[in-house]
């Protein structure tokens, strides 16, 4: 019987991350674009709305997912046995939240206080067969590190989304464009990934061996629920709470947030799980690995964070004009947030590759907790309220994230200072300096306190130099 192992030795992983990089740089300055469109052709309660659904949305898709995803990056030796079982699961799971999904969109509307909702739900659960499918190809992809695969489709996703979106939206259709681009999208997706399946894996779902995936899918299934929850709490939490309007003006506050750090993350995280799991397989110690790569992250994130915050009011109204400037004063306490959320970014998938990914949900729990209760407390029915109990929230989580990562993977807190004192100079660097000169002080704290991101730097600029010869 012919088995899909988990064999990264091979891989270039350093190609496939730059290969990642580049893209993802593409792909997110197209996003931006997109969104600098769209907030010129929707209202904020419009766009609010379409947020609201795709949090609900996003949570019908991780229970449809049920940890499979996962399961298909970890696992040493996936059979055709295995592979069978895995799309026999995913084959049910689509099934009973599609039409959950498709039931339920009138009653949560009702729920939430938004009557426009349940037609966008109704259409949006029509996309959770397609992602299936997209997810399991995703998955097989990302446990090969198939970076240039993965690129192509993610692509092919963002042009469809975008035409689609402003065709639909420049026309009148409201949120509802922006569904049905989000439809079209995943439908390109899922045909485009249709012709790079794997040879030696059989594609016919079976209904029994699911005992193995089930214990791992359900400890994984907790800790990614509770995952998810929390980051789409804020949008379900302040859509009730504030409406459609301040939910508008908070996904503009965490777009600025996220704009200069998202390709970094979304490079440096690229097939982190399979290459835990690899070297976990190994006997291999995970710290000096996490280490480095969050002194990567904090050591790109921490700084352009510090520049976002900085100059936060004249980037607002450069991106998005005077309309979106009400979303200004949740910009700090969203930074803060993303700051801490970049030292832990990895916690989740380390757990998953040694086994217990069930441990994750301790602090997303503990996080979901302390944004429901302080949400409801700090919240006086202004946006920069309800961003500070995000902010409060991550902090009270703080202690258990570092419980974990020095219990069960070996990361104690004077490790994890060590890979975050170079990145914390960086940034105070940037500030202490006009715009003009940030880079130069950004570069000359790295230096000073050898931070390895100059390393990195230095050999992807070798690498390129070596390509040109």
């Amino acid at each position: 019987m012919s088995a899909l192992p988990l064999a990264l030795g091979h891989v270039d992983v350093r190609r496939a991350a730059l290969g990642n990089l580049l893209s993802s740089i593409g792909e997110t300055g197209m996003r931006f674009l997109l969104g600098l469109v769209l907030a010129r052709l929707l209202l904020p309660a419009e766009l609010g709305l379409f947020a609201l659904a795709m949090a609900v949305f996003s949570t019908a898709q991780l229970l449809r997912d049920f940890g499979v995803s996962a399961y298909l990056q970890r696992e040493p030796q996936l059979t055709p046995a295995r592979f069978s079982a895995c799309l026999g699961l995913v084959v049910s799971t689509t099934l009973v939240t599609t039409l959950a999904l498709a039931l339920l969109a009138e009653p949560l509307a009702r729920l939430l206080g938004q009557p426009g909702l349940a037609p966008l739900l109704q259409v949006l659960a029509l996309g959770l067969p397609l992602s299936a499918f997209g997810g399991v190809m995703a998955a097989l992809q990302l446990r090969a590190l198939a970076a240039a695969r993965i690129a192509r489709v993610s692509w092919l996703g963002v042009l469809t989304q975008a035409l689609v979106g402003v065709v639909l939206c420049a026309s009148g259709a409201g949120a509802m464009g922006l569904v049905w681009a989000q439809l079209a999208a995943a439908t390109a997706c899922g045909l485009a990934y249709a012709g790079m399946r794997p040879e030696g894996l059989s594609w016919r779902p079976a209904w029994q061996g699911w005992s193995g995936m089930l214990g791992f899918g359900g400890a994984s299934l907790l800790s990614s629920s509770l995952a998810s929850l929390n980051g789409l709490l804020p949008d379900l939490l302040l859509g009730r709470l504030g409406g459609a309007h301040q939910l508008g003006l908070l996904g503009r506050a965490q777009a600025v947030v996220s704009l200069l750090q998202t390709v970094a993350g979304r490079a440096l995280n690229f097939g982190v799980l399979p290459l835990l799991a690899d070297r976990h397989a190994r006997a291999l110690a995970l710290e000096p690995t996490l280490r480095r790569a969050t002194a990567l992250l904090t050591g790109l994130g921490w700084p352009l964070l510090a520049l976002t915050v900085a100059y936060r009011e004249p980037l607002v109204r450069l991106l998005y004009g005077p309309a979106w400037a009400d979303c200004t004063p949740a910009v700090l306490p969203l930074a803060l947030v993303a700051a801490l959320g970049l030292v832990f970014t990895q916690l989740n998938a380390a757990l998953a590759a040694v086994g217990r990914p069930e441990l994750a949900a301790l602090p997303t729990g503990v996080t979901l907790v302390a944004r429901l209760a302080l949400g409801a407390v700090l919240f006086d029915g202004s946006l920069q309220s309800f961003a500070w109990a995000l902010c409060a929230a991550a902090c009270v989580a703080l202690p258990v994230q570092l419980w974990l990562a020095a219990r069960h993977l070996g990361q104690t807190p004077h490790a994890l200072w060590a890979a975050l004192g170079g990145s914390a100079l960086a940034a105070l660097a940037v500030l202490a300096v006009p715009l003009t000169l940030a880079p130069i002080a950004c570069v000359a704290a790295l230096r000073w306190c050898r931070h390895p991101l100059l390393d990195e730097i230095v050999q992807l600029m070798r690498r390129r130099m070596t390509s040109r010869k």
